[in-house]
């Protein structure tokens, strides 16, 4: 891991804003304080900037780790760890593709190697801190049981499944992308009832309704209903007979799943 003092190779790592020499100080302040708006400034401001990783977002996370491990308040270390799941949305316990991230080119290889071993061994450690959190997650409100489920997933190396609820989080709109034609039709959570049509509701008076078949005996679902159920994700439960289900597509009129669609916009 690298550690706070070695301010030459912060100012070597890839960020937002050039170098990340803010980064220790930032990490430091975290550590002593647990307060909210530093983890945010930290994280969706320089490590994760506008869903973009960097060098420093490696380097950063196993600091992210050890504060969780270290800090008494529960609210902030659920809060940190929320956020977590959506930041590693994009990576996995191997390395492939994290060569990628070291773009720059400046740092050595030594150096590199460091930053990754801690960070695999952080995203390791990440699936044990976000099991033993589900039973402060049924406490949640539902928007923030959403982002614990992402943060599930992530750790199940379900990460496109992780990206797709991240991309939907208002559980609202969703895409469905038919997997034979590649024509779009849009499902919309209306009163508990995801329905279907051919044009976006929202701006086509002269939309289609397209019928969804709910199918409750379909178990191709059943680890995300299971993963519903454990973390009590009221605002999910009623839609799960509809992704199991299938649409017919507007355009070729084959029979698909509804989830797979949805995974397909992707």
């Amino acid at each position: 891991m690298i550690q706070l003092d070695e301010a030459t190779v912060w100012e070597e790592l890839s960020g937002p804003y050039g170098n990340s020499k803010e980064i220790p100080s930032l990490i430091l302040a975290l550590s002593n304080t647990n307060k909210k708006e530093v983890a945010d400034e930290l994280i969706w401001e320089y490590i994760y900037h506008q869903g973009s990783v960097y060098e420093n977002t490696l380097a950063t996370v196993p600091h992210l780790l050890k504060i969780i491990r270290e800090s008494k308040d529960d609210d902030f270390k659920l809060d940190l760890i929320l956020s977590l799941g959506t930041v590693l949305i994009g990576f996995d316990e191997n390395t492939s593709g994290l060569d990628n991230i070291f773009t720059k080119k400046v740092i050595s290889q030594k150096v590199q190697d460091r930053i990754q071993t801690a960070f695999i061994d952080a995203v390791k450690e990440f699936r044990n801190m976000v099991d033993n959190s589900f039973s402060q997650a049924a406490l949640l409100d539902e928007i923030s049981k959403r982002y614990f489920l992402i943060a599930c997933l992530v750790t199940r190396k379900k990460h496109r499944e992780a990206e797709m609820f991240k991309t939907f989080s208002e559980n609202v709109e969703y895409i469905f992308v038919c997997p034979t034609c590649e024509e779009e039709s849009f499902l919309w959570n209306e009163k508990k009832v995801l329905n279907a049509y051919n044009k976006d509701p929202v701006y086509n008076h002269d939309k289609i309704k397209i019928e969804i078949i709910p199918d409750n005996a379909n178990l191709n679902l059943k680890w995300l209903e299971e993963l519903i159920d454990k973390i009590d994700i009221n605002s999910l439960r009623p839609l799960i007979p509809y992704f199991k289900g299938h649409l017919n597509c507007h355009k070729c009129g084959e029979q698909e799943n509804v989830f797979a669609g949805i995974m397909n916009s992707f």
